[in-house]
């Protein structure tokens, strides 16, 4: 299975750990020196959390070992 892994994109999880939760990742590198993923049980990110990771390489370990398909919104789908 190819893993895709967009930043700053909002995906909703189709598939695996958390499915129909939203994810988003972000490169952080520049602030943090690393990378986070955050994951909210809704559009309103009222419930959720982030995790951060020092390598790239760890982000596609973490979408393997959760078995995630994510499907990456567009602005329209994201109102």
């Amino acid at each position: 299975m190819e893993i895709q892994v967009k930043y700053n994109i909002l995906g909703k999880i189709v598939e695996g750990v958390n499915t129909g939760w939203y994810v988003k990742f972000i490169d952080d590198r520049v602030d943090s020196g690393g990378f986070f993923i955050y994951e909210f049980k809704n559009l309103k990110a009222d419930e959720g959390f982030d995790t951060w990771l020092e390598n790239e390489s760890d982000i596609f370990g973490y979408v393997s070992e959760n078995g995630w398909k994510i499907k990456w919104l567009t602005a329209k789908e994201i109102k």
